[in-house]
């Protein structure tokens, strides 16, 4: 509770500090907010911004927070080119916080920095990019674009700026954890939006003012498309989820094996700061790993005794398999498919399907098969009862480090769950 406390102080701190400097700009550079637009004009880009700044907001939870739609941005770009400073970034500014201000009428309360925190930084980021444009641009058109392309790199990169470390204040975690999580959707969305915005700017000198809204509806419609395409993706999903659970279900032995290994390969994806969204991906990959063996006869994986030959290489074929399966998902083509592929390799070359050695072998295949290799042991099979963790470590560390497992990986595991282990006793 005192952290938290503490962490609001100096988020407070923070955003009031980007609000004197806001102030200090406005002071040297008042030469360039002398020009006022008509009221009603400015009114009209106010009222744009907040209309787009709802909408982003509905999208956002329409979707389930899978689309946060970037037009406000591009409408605060826009604003901080057509206004002086002055005015662009008050009503940018005022806009950010105005969505803010009605949903205290619905009961929604934030601390008081958050909203100057989204008045402050929006001000001081428009009233910069403005300034940039303006000194940049001229009577050229093509020296306009660049202008306006330049500054909106430049928003992009304050607004990045201000947010990772109001993030990292209020959450006191891993700097690069926080930058991951901060700067990867970003720089993405920079990415999309330099090419819209360069397209905007050149209808706005043809059509004016209209071509603003309409593309800004245009971008919101794609971006509720990619929406359903992210929801189709995950429906095919969960529907392989559903096949690896099921296969499971039939054999008591191994039911919830793909969840526990998935589990553990999260943890040691975590460990070695893999991005959230890589973490996710091998988390996925583990859960089907054993996809492929829904081709095998049961007969087969369920037999108490020793495999014949001709048995062992049916069973061998399953991440062949799995990865056929795999490559269905166009999302899985080109990387969940090749770990499922691979996580029956060994580190010294004599695993299979393709005995690939040591780091030919993918990272993720191999963060799959030691926790694979963990669970299984762990685990009541038809030969054996599961063994405890220590004989499970005894076995991995004399008999599997360095010839079957990733050295590194091994003792990664091993950390891991001897330090929650130390957690769970205190």
């Amino acid at each position: 509770m005192i952290k938290n406390k503490n962490s609001e102080r100096i988020f407070l701190i923070y955003s009031l500090s980007i609000l004197a400097f806001y102030f200090f700009l406005i002071f040297m550079f008042s030469d360039y907010t002398d020009d006022w637009h008509n009221l009603g004009y400015v009114l009209l880009l106010f009222l744009t911004s907040v209309f787009f700044d709802i909408a982003r907001t509905k999208t956002f939870e329409f979707t389930g927070g899978k689309v946060e739609t970037s037009a406000v941005f591009i409408v605060n770009i826009f604003t901080a080119a057509l206004l002086n400073p002055l005015e662009a970034s008050l009503a940018a500014a005022s806009s950010a916080i105005t969505f803010k201000i009605i949903k205290l009428f619905f009961g929604e309360r934030y601390p008081v920095s958050r909203y100057i925190f989204n008045f402050s930084q929006f001000a001081v980021n428009t009233f910069i990019v403005s300034l940039l444009f303006h000194r940049l641009s001229g009577t050229n058109t093509f020296q306009n674009i660049l202008a306006i392309l330049l500054s909106t790199v430049v928003y992009f990169l304050i607004n990045n700026v201000f947010v990772f470390f109001g993030v990292y204040i209020l959450t006191k975690g891993d700097i690069r954890e926080t930058a991951s999580k901060v700067l990867s959707g970003p720089v993405t969305s920079m990415a999309l939006m330099i090419p819209v915005i360069a397209v905007i700017y050149i209808l706005y000198q043809y059509i004016g003012f209209i071509a603003i809204p309409v593309s800004l509806a245009a971008v919101l419609s794609i971006q509720v498309g990619n929406y359903y395409r992210y929801k189709y993706y995950e429906a095919k999903l969960e529907h392989l989820k559903l096949l690896a659970k099921s296969l499971e279900e039939k054999d008591e032995y191994t039911r919830g094996h793909s969840e526990k290994v998935a589990e553990l390969a999260k943890k040691i994806a975590k460990r070695l700061g893999f991005s959230p969204k890589m973490v996710e991906r091998i988390y996925n990959a583990a859960f089907l790993h054993d996809i492929g063996k829904i081709g095998i006869p049961d007969h087969i994986l369920k037999k108490p005794t020793i495999l014949s030959k001709e048995e062992m290489m049916i069973v061998k074929n399953h991440p062949i398999m799995g990865e056929d399966i795999l490559r269905e998902v166009d999302i899985f083509n080109n990387r969940e498919s090749k770990w499922v592929r691979h996580h029956h390799e060994r580190w010294d070359g004599k695993g299979y399907p393709d005995g690939l050695r040591g780091e030919e072998i993918p990272l993720p295949s191999r963060i799959i098969s030691v926790a694979d290799v963990y669970e299984a042991l762990t685990s009541d099979r038809p030969y054996r009862k599961a063994l405890s963790h220590e004989e499970a470590k005894e076995i991995m560390m004399k008999n599997m480090k360095g010839t079957v497992l990733d050295p590194r990986l091994v003792d990664l595991l091993f950390e891991i769950l001897e330090k929650e282990k130390e957690e769970e006793e205190t």
